[in-house]
């Protein structure tokens, strides 16, 4: 039976009716799932790690895509590092050496032969009103109808999906959600090439949701790119070993499958088509 890993992690947030100041840090929630053959977990944990020994930094420690630029943001500013501080770790280290680690990360999904990503997100407004646990669910419906639909290319497939922790409540209600949408179906009649429950694991003790991270940091920069800001590193890392690797139709096509705006919105969609041919 060929088993999938699906490795899925979050960024940014999402608050019905989000103030101003809240909307400039968390312009857009997004959510990404990197699928990839079991049977390739060995190949992507090995060179993972050894990426690590290159860049001398501690295997068994998290290099999160927001530690590169809250990093560069208080060395810039000549800010010392407080001693309890989540980044403290990382204090003697050059941030344009954790920026080129992360992007020599994000090419491995090139190597792998059997592997697709979907991405999903919400475009943060004050007119958005839906309840988060609406958008929560939402999310990760996306995510397990696409899983599911190229799953059930081969009879014997089957997938299991694993989240990173956000918070004890959190990860209860999206092991909910999960459970309800595969016991009760949604256009999916029932889900057969899915397991039946949702996998909660530490980012810091998974390669593949490390690299989850890292897809959505760099979609993330696709999505805030505007004249007055440059992401071009990220855009980089994006067009380089995101983009290649999305889930896509038979014609090509990734809007829809690959990536969906949640919820279902033409204006916003054909704003990421612009965005992603202005930064391509």
């Amino acid at each position: 039976m060929p088993i999938y890993f699906s490795f899925s992690d979050e960024c940014g947030d999402y608050k019905p009716h989000m103030n101003p100041k809240q909307r400039i840090n968390h312009p857009f929630y997004i959510r990404s799932s990197l699928t990839l053959n079991a049977e390739e977990w060995k190949f992507l944990k090995r060179e993972f790690d050894a990426l690590k020994t290159k860049y001398d930094l501690p295997i068994s420690r998290e290099i999160k895509w927001a530690y590169l630029w809250s990093l560069r943001h208080m060395k810039n500013k000549g800010k010392e590092i407080p001693e309890k501080h989540e980044l403290k770790f990382l204090e003697s280290y050059d941030y344009h050496k954790l920026i080129d680690f992360v992007e020599e990360s994000l090419t491995l999904l090139n190597k792998l032969k059997n592997k697709f990503i979907v991405l999903t997100y919400t475009r943060n407004s004050n007119s958005l009103g839906t309840n988060e646990k609406s958008i929560l669910c939402f999310h990760l419906q996306e995510h397990m109808q696409r899983i599911e639909m190229e799953m059930q290319k081969n009879e014997d497939n089957l997938a299991v999906v694993f989240f990173d922790p956000v918070s004890n409540e959190k990860n209860e209600l999206f092991r909910e959600i999960y459970n309800d949408l595969y016991l009760n179906g949604d256009f999916v009649e029932k889900y057969k090439f899915i397991k039946d429950s949702l996998n909660i694991e530490n980012s810091h003790h998974s390669v593949g949701i490390q690299i989850a991270d890292y897809i959505s940091g760099a979609f993330s920069a696709i999505l805030k790119s505007n004249p007055n800001q440059d992401y071009t590193r990220g855009v980089k890392m994006f067009n380089e070993s995101v983009k290649p690797n999305l889930r896509c139709g038979w014609n090509g096509a990734i809007q829809g499958y690959g990536i969906r705006e949640v919820p279902r919105s033409v204006p916003i969609r054909s704003w990421v088509v612009i965005q992603l041919a202005a930064y391509r």
